[in-house]
């Protein structure tokens, strides 16, 4: 799991007098100070603080005690200035545990035990201006998400589920509904069965609708690993549908399984498509359209992923189909001989 964190206007700014902030985007705020010092703190993210009325906020996600995280700060620098990041943990005294700062596109953190909250400040180091994104905070392990996966493009990831045992040969390509804060796939919604999955989600603002060149790579490489001859790409929203619905077109004799509320018209010139019937189905009850959810839980629908059809059985199936069996009275051979 990663977190994106941005700049956004309810975050605290503790160097305004004299700056110019433009907040063109949620993931582009300009920043332009000529008078600022090096050093000076700029913003700050709390995992813990109260809003105006006195009730409890957080900027930042709880951290595990005695985990390694990274932080990558995402900013475009200026030739005169420049900004980094400083993460300081603190304990129920708000005395200072640890601090770690550098000014790096990367920095290893080691979250201290018994911490009560951290603050991440944006310093400043010269004058002028720079384009700040956001920064990612996600823990450190073999892979970049979770310990197997990989980076296929710049805020591009990919998770392959390939069991010890391969019956379907049908590939399933499960899209991550996108979300503004968090990056994650949808393996703890996925039974494990024997039919290859991969999984697919993104960083970036909507996922890019997935439209990246590099992901029909990882299509093909992955068909080619769990020796599949089909694929079947699976959506649970507005933006997972339409990056099914958009590959099923596109690779020929695929199928989907999508939404009723699948966006087919990003806003892009040149990105909308059409909703086709061939090869495509629909996900959920028919009698409860999907988009009437829409106005009542403003979240990716993960529960929707409940109702994915399996082709084949998991381990738990296979092994109760197994005990059954074996509870079966054996007929014997020279009874059955005599009953034909």
């Amino acid at each position: 799991m990663q977190y994106q964190i941005y700049w956004q206007p309810q975050t605290q700014l503790l160097a305004l007098q004299g700056a110019t902030v433009d907040f063109r985007a949620l993931n582009e705020v300009f920043y332009e100070h000529y008078f600022l010092p090096s050093g000076h703190i700029i913003a700050r993210w709390q995992s813990q603080r109260h809003d105006l009325n006195d009730k409890p906020i957080a900027d930042l996600p709880r951290l595990q005690q005695g985990k390694t995280y990274e932080v990558i700060r995402h900013i475009d620098m200026s030739e005169r200035m420049f900004a980094y990041l400083s993460i300081t943990f603190f304990d129920e005294q708000f005395q200072v545990i640890k601090t770690f700062s550098k000014n790096a596109e990367q920095l290893t953190i080691e979250v201290p035990d018994q911490y009560h909250f951290y603050t991440v400040d944006l310093v400043s180091a010269g004058t002028g201006n720079f384009v700040f994104h956001d920064f990612l905070l996600r823990e450190k392990m073999t892979g970049v998400l979770s310990e197997n996966d990989q980076e296929i493009a710049p805020g591009v990831y990919t998770n392959l589920q390939k069991p010890a045992k391969i019956v379907s040969k049908t590939l399933r390509v499960i899209f991550s509904e996108p979300e503004a804060a968090v990056t994650d796939y949808m393996t703890d919604k996925i039974k494990v069965t024997q039919q290859g999955v991969l999984f697919v989600t993104s960083d970036h603002l909507q996922a890019g609708f997935y439209r990246q060149d590099s992901l029909m790579a990882a299509f093909k490489n992955a068909r080619r690993d769990v020796h599949a001859r089909n694929i079947e790409f699976v959506g649970y929203g507005p933006v997972s549908s339409y990056a099914a619905l958009y590959y099923q077109q596109i690779i020929k004799g695929s199928t989907a399984i999508i939404t009723d509320d699948v966006q087919l018209d990003p806003g892009i010139t040149g990105w909308a498509i059409t909703r086709t019937i061939d090869g495509v189905r629909a996900l959920g009850n028919p009698i409860a359209p999907n988009y009437i959810a829409r106005l009542v839980v403003n979240r990716p629908k993960y529960e929707r992923l409940e109702m994915l059809p399996y082709e084949t059985l998991t381990d738990e199936e296979l092994a109760r189909a197994a005990e059954i069996a074996a509870r079966q009275p054996k007929v014997n051979k020279l009874a059955q001989w005599f009953t034909k």
